[in-house]
């Protein structure tokens, strides 16, 4: 279970995270929260990032009005994001590490925008368009035409976004990240949980 010392960790990194978020805005798609969702993840633990990934967005959402019938949503992909973080393999060399996780991130962002997505795709295009789910279809009918409301909504676009702002903040801070978090670990003898 988590002591005071992973839940006050906890709280400053969603705290810090939340206003990381709200300063990047999430404009065409350049999301700034992910980084650190995923890092944390890694060193500390597929609990720890679920939580991570739901906090920071609830917290960022809050701060920002950005509350709506989309957070519920948000809050699962991010804490799910997370929570995948967590189950990376674990490897000693810090640039197979940065690798690892760089690589990840592109995958997290397009399965986010997925998720995101797919909550939307009946509720914009409506029943009886090229673009609508197809009661009764084929896995890969429905498939085509997520796919094409991907492409028309420009949520590829976003997600593409996402995969390069993530990446390119890892890269950048990613060993220092880690570095000063697996020190934090150590020092408050943190178990993975």
């Amino acid at each position: 279970m988590f002591d005071s010392r992973r839940v006050a960790l906890l709280g400053v990194l969603a705290a810090v995270n939340s206003v990381i978020r709200v300063l990047g805005a999430g404009i065409a798609g350049m999301e700034t929260a992910f980084a650190l969702i995923i890092i944390a993840g890694y060193v500390f633990g597929s609990r720890f990032g679920l939580l991570l990934g739901f906090i920071s967005i609830l917290s960022s959402a809050l701060i920002s009005g950005g509350v709506g019938p989309w957070l519920p949503f948000q809050l699962i992909a991010a804490a799910l994001v997370g929570g995948g973080a967590g189950l990376l393999p674990k490897v000693s060399s810090m640039t197979l590490r940065l690798t690892v996780l760089c690589s990840y991130s592109v995958i997290s962002a397009y399965f986010y925008g997925i998720f995101m997505t797919a909550w939307t795709w009946p509720l914009f295009v409506g029943p009886n368009t090229s673009l609508s789910f197809l009661e009764g279809g084929s896995l890969t009918e429905n498939t085509s035409r997520f796919i094409q409301f991907e492409l028309v909504s420009g949520g590829l676009i976003w997600d593409t976004g996402r995969a390069v702002t993530t990446v390119l903040l890892i890269a950048l801070t990613g060993k220092a990240l880690m570095t000063t978090l697996e020190r934090a670990a150590t020092r408050t003898e943190f178990a993975k949980v």
